[in-house]
């Protein structure tokens, strides 16, 4: 037995942005999508506070760069 644990992909299920309604596939893990992507602090609390699911990529990226720019 060993102490290391290797990291797997979750579960994959589809998911409706709750922005726009897109239709879209969250695997809920660090390889989903959306690891890849730098989420500001404020943009991760402000998401927190609001929505109870994920984002679609557009969506997201919008936020991400609206964020980005006004420094909130």
């Amino acid at each position: 037995m060993t102490s290391h644990q290797e990291e797997k992909p979750g579960k994959e299920q589809e998911v409706v942005c709750p922005m726009c309604g897109q239709r879209f596939i969250c695997s809920h893990s660090a390889f989903c999508w959306c690891a890849s992507r730098k989420i500001p602090a404020a943009l991760s609390d402000y998401l927190a506070g609001r929505y109870e699911t994920c984002l679609c990529s557009t969506c997201l990226d919008r936020l991400i760069e609206q964020f980005s720019v006004s420094g909130s």
